[in-house]
């Protein structure tokens, strides 16, 4: 009997889990590559700024009067630095400290005492103040024993690098949010078409029967990783498939070979005296000879594939098991009746299901009492069913004696356990299931159902 699966571990999609990842990678690589632009911009942008200071500065250096002359800018150049810019300041600082020139007198009284000191030359910061939430940025540079300072408000730039950073993310995001999309799109569906050969393996490998040894899975389109897998359990099929054959091999040499000593012995017998005893050994023989018949019918079956392409009228198969076994049942006293269906049509092997029939009848027979009957009924879509008024058959071992040599409880004195065995072989292989069940009144109905 097959035993159901154990309950295990919910089984994972690998496209699931990898679909996952990627987007997981996909959405890091699109921060991260953002963020690294975003930060390499702003490093230009403030590189770009310093270098305004610096040449704002070298600018001043050039336009200084010589520092023998009496100290005096001219006004254009003042005018330029105050009306340019109300957050850009300069200072003319002597050798003392002393406030030479300015561009604007009231920035510089507030801005002056917050320089540090000593002041060299360079960048520097001033702390915050009023007007000047975000401090300022200076830069000084020497000349001719007087220093140049240049201070520059950080609010501005620190605006501008908000604005573009805010701007320059967002459409960064919305431009390489579709381009993330996209390549995982393409990884799902490379990974899926990837992965369509090894379901199509899958699902030949469901498709393989118990007494289908010869097939084999398919080898086309599988990629490299999957191959050797494949190509394992293929070699693994051809392995049973060498074992099933010499199993069957031999039990097929065995029972044909017994059948001639049996001929033999029971030739012997019967040039003996009609005794009991020689009546008990011809029984014997029978008994014998039925189980070798049955085993060659299974090897037989077993090792030949069934050719399943045959119209058949199911009352034709039904007429031809009666015919066969008519004269058993005359013999026994009991009565053979067909009904149902005049006409039930099914694709299949014509042989194999009249030999799937005998048995059936041929073990109603030996359970029927003398004077009464065997039916066999017509059921659509496509059923024989063949019931009896013998002992019956208990639902506990309905299914149990579906096995090969597996005999019920009620069981005669003689049996091998085949018979339905073998019939449970044929409906199987034309897609259909044997149904085993005690009769309303007495006896046993078992039916034959197949697949149209």
């Amino acid at each position: 009997m097959t035993m159901p699966p154990e309950a295990g571990p919910r089984p994972w999609s690998l496209t699931s889990r990898l679909a996952w990842r990627l987007a997981v990678v996909t959405l890091c690589a699109i921060l991260l590559a953002a963020g690294a632009v975003a930060w390499r911009t702003l490093a230009e942008l403030r590189d770009l700024d310093d270098a305004a200071m610096q040449q704002q500065v070298r600018f001043l250096i050039h336009n200084l009067p010589a520092a023998t002359t009496p100290f005096t800018l001219p006004a254009a150049i003042i005018d330029r630095f105050r009306f340019s810019d109300d957050d850009t300041l300069f200072l003319i600082l002597g050798t003392d400290g002393q406030r030479l020139s300015t561009s604007n007198p009231g920035e510089a009284d507030i801005v002056a005492p917050l320089l540090p000191r000593p002041l060299g030359g360079g960048f520097f910061l001033v702390p915050p103040l009023p007007g000047h939430p975000r401090g300022l940025l200076g830069f000084a540079a020497p000349d001719h024993g007087r220093l140049v300072v240049l201070v520059q408000g950080r609010t501005q730039v620190a605006t501008i690098i908000d604005g573009l950073t805010t701007q320059f993310l967002g459409t960064a995001i919305w431009l390489l949010l579709p381009l993330g999309l996209l390549m995982l799109g393409v990884s799902i569906f490379t990974l899926r078409n990837a992965l369509r050969p090894l379901t199509t393996a899958s699902a030949a490998a469901a498709q393989i029967r118990p007494g289908d040894t010869g097939s084999r899975l398919p080898l086309a389109g599988l990629p490299r990783e999957i191959t050797p897998l494949v190509t394992a359990v293929n070699d693994a099929l051809n392995r049973l498939e060498l074992t099933i054959a010499a199993q069957r091999g031999f039990m097929a040499q065995a029972a044909h070979g017994l059948r001639t000593p049996l001929a033999v012995l029971s030739a012997r017998i019967d040039t003996l005296p009609d005794t009991p005893e020689t009546q008990g050994l011809h029984q014997d023989i029978d008994r014998m000879s039925r189980l070798l018949s049955q085993l060659l019918g299974m090897a037989r079956l077993e090792s030949l594939p069934l050719r399943l392409n045959e119209t058949i009228e199911l009352h034709d198969v039904a007429e031809a098991a009666i015919a066969g076994l008519a004269p058993l049942a005359v013999q026994d006293g009991v009565e053979l009746a067909l009904t149902g269906a005049a006409s039930l049509m099914v694709t299949g092997n014509h042989a194999a299901l009249v030999l799937a029939l005998t048995n059936l009848i041929e073990n109603a027979l030996g359970y029927a009492p003398p004077g009464t009957s065997v039916e066999v009924i017509l059921q659509p879509p496509a059923s024989l069913i063949v019931r009896d008024r013998g002992p019956g058959i208990p639902p506990a071992e309905a299914q149990r004696l579906l096995q090969a040599f597996e005999r019920g409880a009620n069981a005669k004195q003689g049996g091998a356990g085949l018979g339905l065995a073998i019939v449970s072989e044929i409906a199987t292989a034309h897609g259909g299931h044997v149904r085993l069940a005690p009769r309303p009144g007495g006896g046993a109905e078992i039916e034959l159902a197949l697949g149209k």
